[in-house]
């Protein structure tokens, strides 16, 4: 039979481990609305920048008389320059040129020398 010592020692150890359950609760709750606020806002930031293409593209082919179907090709053809039609065109990893170690694509830049080896204005960090 459990002493009175022991069943308070079970309560209390209870009582703490439902309070840590219900703060990890709380934590990931409030994470979640976090993420929820920034998914909204990267949601509109793309709806926004979708509309500033459109209206530079409408611009453009107003301007110089180019057609939606060529729009197109220069897609695919930018597309393709990977290799892969997968609607990015991203770096594959390189040998750098200057010390000869492989540099991933998501590293604009050698970790062993430093050497630039992605300088373009369109690379996503």
């Amino acid at each position: 039979m459990m002493g009175i010592f022991a069943l308070a020692g079970a309560a209390v150890s209870q009582t703490m481990e439902n309070v840590q359950a219900r703060q990890s609760a709380a934590g990931a709750q409030s994470k979640a609305a976090a993420l929820q606020r920034q998914n909204r806002m990267l949601e509109a930031n793309l709806a926004k920048v979708l509309l500033i293409c459109e209206t530079l593209w409408e611009f453009i082919r107003e301007q110089h008389g180019l057609s939606d179907e060529q729009l197109r090709k220069k897609i695919y053809e930018i597309d393709m320059r990977d290799g892969v039609l997968d609607g990015k065109h991203q770096r594959k990893a390189v040998k750098c040129p200057s010390c000869g170690h492989t540099v991933s694509a998501r590293h604009p830049a050698c970790l062993y020398c430093g050497k630039i080896i992605d300088d373009s204005v369109f690379t996503m960090s």
